[in-house]
């Protein structure tokens, strides 16, 4: 990401992913939001190695995001 200071061009680097992050995120999550949060979490641990512990982290709670959202549901269905 670049921007503009001072007449000069910098580059601004995105602060380092941490499981509290990832906690702050997902903890709130419920049902009807858990795909849109995860797609953010996707987002927050895209740039990480496949073996950084805050991306295994995070992934695990993708599995848990997945979970919640099928979990949703009216209910059986009444068979007439």
């Amino acid at each position: 990401m670049q921007g503009r200071c001072s007449g000069r061009w910098y580059t601004r680097r995105r602060m380092p992913v941490t499981t509290r992050d990832i906690d702050a995120l997902w903890g709130p999550a419920t049902p009807q939001f858990a795909y849109q949060i995860a797609d953010r979490l996707r987002a927050m641990i895209a740039d990480l190695p496949p073996n950084d512990p805050v991306r295994v982290y995070g992934e695990e709670r993708l599995g848990e995001l997945d979970r919640l959202a099928q979990a949703t549901t009216k209910g059986p269905e009444d068979h007439h």
